[in-house]
């Protein structure tokens, strides 16, 4: 039962999705970590001279990696279950969640090099660390709001797909743009968005998680690729297995 449980692809690929969002959420363990460093942005876990930065950099990088390996897989899943044809929106969203793990792997190798407000520390604005942090990690949060998007889409133009599914993405979506809008805010004009930040994190988690869940949902939806035949016949073969 549980080899057969463990060999379906929805359910591996969930699991490492899963541990992939576990990891980007660590900053739980700032506050056993480092109480100080977990206020403000949630980058300063990972900023120069602060304690265990080096756990919280591995932690994200790991997960961006698995994350960045996980959508290559799944790529070539979908190409592969659609007769080696392309599906253009599917894909993009696919993709939009490559760029978060590519772009969420590189902002952690470009780590901040002090905490905002501490001595001998630039505004973010004049302090090219910042600026080039802050880049690509809009970036990686522009793939995954790119994701949502294209899914949202997908599934809200489809009445086949189930009611459950349809408003539990319409409610993440509407949640995810006002954390996003609201985090954007409260760290433009320089207040406390700490707990607005762990939530958007949180967030950013879930959608990999639900991710495959999705995928193999338009899959399910999607109609059969229709082949023609000497220009006058059509012969209609379902290319995805229901699973």
């Amino acid at each position: 039962m549980l080899v057969k449980f463990w060999s379906k692809p929805l359910v591996r690929v969930s699991l490492v999705m899963l541990l992939a969002g576990a990891l980007y959420s660590s900053w739980p363990l700032g506050y056993w970590l480092n109480p100080g460093g977990n206020r403000g942005l949630a980058s300063n876990l990972e900023a120069s001279n602060q304690p265990y930065n080096w756990l919280f950099i591995g932690l994200d990088i790991a997960s961006g990696a698995l994350v960045v390996v996980v959508t290559w897989w799944l790529l070539r899943f979908v190409r592969h279950h659609n007769g080696g044809r392309k599906h253009w929106w599917l894909e993009a969203g696919i993709v939009g969640v490559a760029m978060f793990g590519l772009f969420t792997a590189l902002d952690a190798i470009l780590p901040l090099n002090c905490i905002e407000g501490t001595h001998n520390c630039l505004p973010p604005l004049q302090n090219p660390y910042y600026v080039v942090h802050g880049f690509v990690s809009i970036m990686s949060i522009f793939g995954l709001t790119m994701s949502i998007v294209v899914f949202w889409w997908l599934v809200a133009k489809d009445n086949r797909f189930f009611q459950a599914s349809r408003w539990l993405l319409h409610g993440l979506l509407v949640i995810w743009l006002c954390f996003g809008v609201g985090t954007l805010v409260l760290v433009v004009r320089d207040q406390s968005s700490t707990l607005s930040q762990h939530v958007f994190i949180i967030l950013c988690s879930l959608w990999l998680v639900a991710l495959p869940y999705y995928i193999w949902q338009v899959l399910k939806v999607k109609p059969p690729v229709e082949l023609s035949i000497d220009g006058d016949q059509e012969l209609t073969i379902e290319k995805i297995k229901r699973r």
